[in-house]
């Protein structure tokens, strides 16, 4: 053959990594196989003479097949049983002359399904191969019509089937009949060539056929040489389709793997010389490039003879049990014999007679090199495995100009496709023995450096692909070669595999470095604390990339092999890295790393850190800042470790030096602000003798700033930092500094009067972050401007994230200072007031370009209800409060923002199962009935609308809960979202069922009531009509409808009129039309004023809304004309004259007169224009 493969060489992912199988639910067998047969099997029963039964019933089938045969995808050798048998059930079909083409067709889609799950090279083994099926199989073949889409199927299957005919052992002249006609083999040619031209999965297939028709012996005599002939020209030809490239190129190479070395080596170099001057291996199109490469490499390896190298390195035993179990006399032992034998190796070239190499292979290694940094994956993944294969029919000296060549991949001047392509090739160097281990010392610090390869673009970086190849090189190595000989490396190794595990962005690459590290720990016996470290950073562990930075990283850091590695790559690699979530994470592990190494922390990763404060890149600075902040705060919780009074006062001076620097100002000035808050909050909690210095000064100015800021992160990282500088700085011995109490609590109160939303927000969030002990003599005025400022005024009524901000600092500020009547500092006295102000928060519905943002205020304010209400003495809380909160929060429960109904849910469990219980519940019996404790704990999800809707309905019963259940009720059944109307009607729906008349008439004056109580606000009005027409048409109030003292439909009636009267609202007009066609329904007089409204609205201004009616209208007396009480012949002559007249175009005159008519057939009045 011309080259002895190892690997399984597929035409479609052969240079693609093994897929991982993953058996969390492995199956244990084939257990369908019976249905499967019997799938197959009932195929005939598809008769022909009913295609759309046909189409109907097989797709059921086919569908059934697919999904039991997809389930077998990760383990496919599971179905290998029962192959023999699924496929001779098919081909019985296919042999059958009494069958439809049709049904055969659809016996080759089986097949074909058959061969994706379990691989083409597989079912191709399990077919029959009889001499018998070869001109049948043929025929039918060369019947196909290439083009037809649908067929597809049917065509790869004989190609793939005929692949394994073709393999009879009989000379193919003696299967030709007639003379007159084509021979088997010609035919077979011409139907590789003619497959091979094909843009579908069948040119796979038939570069398959062709590798396996062309390498016999009979054929290749006559028709090898004109078929690479026809190959090459496919290729060469300039203006031809780029894709009808592939085929060709496909099988060329399936050939040149296939074929004898022999057989091929005359057309070698025609092959590489069409190759190289077709510019295939520059060819924009990736398939085009990856195929070349395997011809290139293929060639190359038919110009060498087959041999192994005597040079190359052979490890002898590689037995875990001896790394793992062997004293350390017999690894010695061991390990010295094998090293004898390595020098023995590499001095073995010496005596091996090499030919002279052809010319033509250093044009081969010089295009698979050019191909090791090609920018597809799978080119270098091919072009490595090539130049593996050559080099180890080479001689030593060749080889190793060949690994220096590869070397220089590996630096600075190239790009990432380089260095990856690089490592692969090293990987395979070092698989096949032909990497020596006197080139070690220079692959290992090339190989340690790719495993940190990591190069910004932009807003983003490269360099995850050459750190997994990285990995990869290191699991190869730890395979290959003896322990002894990786020995003087092992440290080296295992610092940079353990740097990548824990402190890799990439989840791919940390996995890969932790696989690796492992495989060295099992073969080498030498890694320090090897199984140690293997237990925790496992592939499961490092998958969580926090897990990895902050805990797995400390683990291992406390091995000093390990520590200095550690803690030197995060502050060299990532202090500066582009991505801000890695700079905090680094930040992070640096504070938890203090632990391993305080002396080195404090000498010399402080002072590195202070060196990149003042860097020009504003990355750098970020993460220095922050990482600062957090070793300093880090070394503060070790007792018998200090840190310089020098470096001390240099990090004081910080956010005045970045001030001055005007380093706050322009793109990076926000990170800035983020760090340096951060930094005053970590200087704090470290408790660094800033006390009465100018840092507090700066300090406070920059929170001034932050707190001003339009990102809410920089306000939030502001408030933040303020209690823990309070709490260290401005109270002392028990003594709070006044002036600066004074100043902070006047001047943050005054700006929650200021004009400016942000502002209010920023310094309504400092205010609620302040302790407790800056409140004491200032309560009623902080108290009373938050209340101010999460007032609605004219000016404010949009500012709804100011109004939310008010109320959580109100929550916060409460819950400091506490509610206990005998604390004078407490704000016991001011319950009320805070207590009134979140009820009215309950009622904010301010709408803008965003939605419902009031719905931010609501959320606020229950949760500040829920705090205040628990902790509040029960002696303040009288029973018109606790009506008011419960039916408020029952009234969110109903709505229609699912967050918003989550929080509505969990703070009426709260209040409702408190301990101590509320006093003044209203129905508490009742409620406790329908909501038991157990569930609201456990089992009911708050924000599904499933679970909630009906057990909040059930409230409807109780009067003080009804009225603010409906509203929130007309919100949700009236919305647009499929899902929340689905539940919540059908919950409504259900619930009304069960009432008695009197309570369905009750609750539709309630209903009447809302709607005279909200009319014209659109809110609940637009809502309302869609919810009203949707319960009409539910049948749920006929009870109600049908009672003629009832005055809820005429109430209806006159809402909607008086709804719509001078409005020009798409929408609304739109739903009360709606809701007047189905008022149609009700007989009498609301009947007929009904029609008569809608016969207004046929005349209407707007051309569109008289085409609307016109259609709603048809559509309501075709449903209603019994309750309408018009005779059959008016109503025909009504519904006629609705659907033939072109209400949106004819004249106002015109549709006046067509709508006359209609209202004499009708009976009711017509109307009269108003003068």
């Amino acid at each position: 053959m011309a080259n002895e493969e190892s690997e399984c060489d597929n035409f479609d992912d052969e240079d693609c990594p093994g897929t991982k199988t993953g058996l969390a639910c492995a199956l244990e067998m084939f257990s369908e196989s019976n249905e499967v047969i019997n799938l197959i099997g009932s195929l005939p029963s598809f008769l022909p003479t009913h295609e759309s039964e046909i189409s109907r019933d097989f797709e059921k089938s086919h569908e059934r097949f697919r999904y039991i045969i997809n389930q077998y995808k990760e383990q496919p050798h599971l179905i290998d049983p029962y192959l023999d048998e699924i496929l001779s059930n098919i081909v019985t079909l296919v042999r059958n002359p009494d069958l439809s083409l049709e049904i055969k067709h659809k016996a080759f889609k089986y097949l074909q399904l058959l061969t994706v799950v379990r691989g083409y090279k597989v079912v191709a083994q399990h077919l029959p191969h009889e001499v018998s099926d070869l001109e049948p199989t043929l025929k039918l073949l060369e019947e196909q019509d290439e083009k037809d889409p649908e067929t597809w199927e049917t065509r790869y299957s004989l190609l793939i089937w005929l692949s394994i005919i073709v393999m009879i052992p009989f000379h193919m002249s003696r299967l030709d009949g007639d003379s007159s006609k084509a021979t088997i083999m010609s035919r077979l040619v011409e139907i590789c060539k003619k497959y091979l031209k094909v843009t579908d999965t069948c040119r796979h297939a038939a570069a398959f056929l062709s590798a396996k028709l062309l390498t016999r012996v009979d054929v290749k005599e006559i028709h090898l040489s004109p078929f690479i002939n026809w190959a090459c020209e496919v290729i060469s030809q300039q203006n031809s389709i780029s894709w009808e490239k592939f085929g060709p190129l496909m099988s060329i190479a399936a050939i040149l793997k296939h074929g004898k070395r022999e057989d091929l080596l005359p057309y070698a170099t025609q092959l590489l010389t069409c190759i190289m001057n077709s510019k295939c291996p520059e060819d924009q199109h990736i398939l085009s490039r990856k195929y070349a490469i395997k011809i290139i490499s293929r060639i190359g390896l038919t110009f060498l003879k087959v041999r192994v190298a005597s040079w190359r390195y052979k490890r002898g035993c590689r037995l875990l049990a001896l790394n793992l179990g062997a004293s350390s006399d017999e690894l010695k032992n061991g390990r010295h014999l094998e090293t004898n034998n390595i020098k023995q190796d590499e001095d073995d070239d010496e005596g091996e007679d090499f030919d002279e190499v052809p010319e033509e292979i250093e044009d081969v290694i010089e295009e698979i090199i050019q191909a090791l940094k090609n920018p597809g994956s799978t080119i270098r993944w091919s072009a490595a495995k090539g130049i593996g294969r050559i080099m180890g029919r080479l001689s030593k000296d060749l080889g190793d100009e060949i690994v220096g060549s590869i070397l220089e991949l590996l630096n600075s001047r190239e790009s990432e496709g380089a260095w990856h392509g690089g490592c692969l090739a090293l990987a395979e160097l070092g698989k096949r023995g032909l990497l020596l281990p006197s080139r070690l010392p220079e692959v290992i610090p090339v190989i340690t450096k790719a495993l940190t390869y990591d190069i910004p673009r932009g807003y983003n970086s490269v360099g995850s692909s050459v750190r997994d190849s990285a990995c990869y090189v290191c699991w190869a190595f730890a395979r290959a070669y003896d322990p002894l000989v990786l020995e003087p490396y092992v440290k080296d190794i295992a610092n940079a595999l353990l740097i990548t595990t824990c402190f890799d962005r990439e989840i791919n690459c940390r996995r890969a470095a932790s696989a690796a590290f492992q495989e060295n720990v099992g073969r080498l016996g030498n890694v320090p604390h090897g199984i140690d470290v293997v237990t925790t950073a496992d592939y499961f562990a490092v998958g969580v990339r926090k897990n990895a930075f902050l805990n797995i990283s400390t683990y291992i850091a406390q091995y000093e092999e390990y520590t200095t590695s550690l803690i030197d790559h995060v502050l060299q690699r990532k202090v500066d890295h582009w991505d801000p979530v890695i700079r905090e994470l680094t930040a992070k592990a640096l504070h938890n790393l203090c632990i391993r190494a305080p002396k080195y922390m404090a000498q010399n990763v402080i002072p590195a850190l202070l060196k990149e404060t003042l860097s020009i890149d504003s990355n750098a600075r970020h993460g220095a800042i922050l990482a600062v902040g957090e070793v300093v705060h880090g070394l503060s919780l070790l007792d018998n470790e200090k840190i310089d009074d020098n470096i001390i006062g240099e990090i004081g001076r910080l956010t005045s030096t970045l001030k001055e620097r005007q380093q706050f100002r322009g793109v990076s000035g926000e990170l800035m602000k983020l760090a340096c808050c951060h930094l005053a909050q970590k200087c704090s909690q470290a408790k660094l003798p800033y006390h009465g210095q100018k840092v507090l000064e700066d300090w406070l100015e920059l929170i001034d700033d932050c707190l001003n800021h339009r990102v809410n992160n920089v306000r939030s990282h502001a408030a933040s930092a303020l209690p823990y500088i309070c709490n260290e700085y401005y109270i002392r011995n028990g003594e709070v500094v006044e002036d600066m109490r004074n100043y902070i609590i006047g001047k943050y109160t005054a700006e929650l009067t200021v004009t400016n939303e942000t502002t209010r927000m920023g310094y309504a969030l400092a205010l609620g972050s302040l302790p407790a002990f800056m409140f004491e003599k200032d309560l009623n005025v902080v108290i009373s401007n938050l209340i101010t400022c999460a007032t609605i005024t004219e000016n404010t009524s949009k500012w709804a994230e100011g109004r939310r901000e008010a109320l959580k600092a109100l929550t916060s500020i409460c819950t400091a200072v506490g509610f206990k009547r005998q604390d004078k500092h407490s704000c016991y006295n001011l319950v009320g007031a805070v207590i009134e102000c979140f009820l009215d928060g309950l009622n904010d519905y301010t709408n803008d370009s965003r939605g419902d943002i009031g719905a931010w205020v609501r959320e606020a304010s229950m949760l500040g209800l829920q705090i205040v209400l628990i902790e509040v003495e029960p002696d303040y809380l009288t029973e018109s409060i606790i009506s008011r909160v419960f039916v408020g929060v029952c009234q969110q429960a109903v709505e229609k923002i699912d967050r918003t109904r989550g929080y509505a849910g969990r703070v009426f469990s709260s209040l409702l199962h408190s301990s101590p219980p509320l006093p003044h519940v209203p129905h508490r019996t009742e409620l406790e009935r329908i909501f038991p404790k157990k569930e609201c704990m456990n089992s009911i999800n708050w924000i599904s609308a499933s679970d909630t809707f009906p057990l909040f309905i059930q409230l409807l019963r109780l009067p003080v809960y009804s009225h603010g259940i409906m509203v929130g009720l007309v919100g949700s059944v009236g919305g647009l979202t499929e899902s929340l109307v689905k539940y919540s009607s059908s919950s409504l729906y259900a619930f009304l069922e069960k009432l008695s008349n009197d309570e369905l008439t009750s609750l539709c004056n309630l209903i009447a009531d809302i709607f005279v109580e909200y009319q014209h606000i659109d809110r609940i009005t637009l809502p309302l009509m869609t919810f009203l027409e949707r319960l009409l048409s539910s049948n749920c109030l006929h009870r109600v409808l049908g009672d003629s003292e009832c005055t809820f439909p005429i109430r209806i009636l006159k809402s909607g009129k008086e709804e719509i009267s001078k409005t020009s609202d798409h929408k609304k007009l739109t739903a009360c039309v709606d809701l007047f066609c189905q008022l149609i329904q009700v007989s009498g007089e609301v009947s007929k004023r009904s029609l008569t409204q809608l016969g207004i609205l046929l005349c209407h201004r707007f051309l569109w809304l008289r085409k609307i009616v016109a259609s709603k209208l048809y559509e309501a007396l075709t449903v209603y004309s019994d309750e309408c009480e018009i005779s059959p012949e008016n109503l025909e002559n009504a519904l006629t004259l609705l659907g033939d007249t072109e209400w949106h175009s004819l004249s106002l005159q015109d549709v006046r007169s067509t709508r006359n008519q209609l209202c004499q057939l009708l009976h009711i009045s017509v109307p009269v224009v108003k003068k």
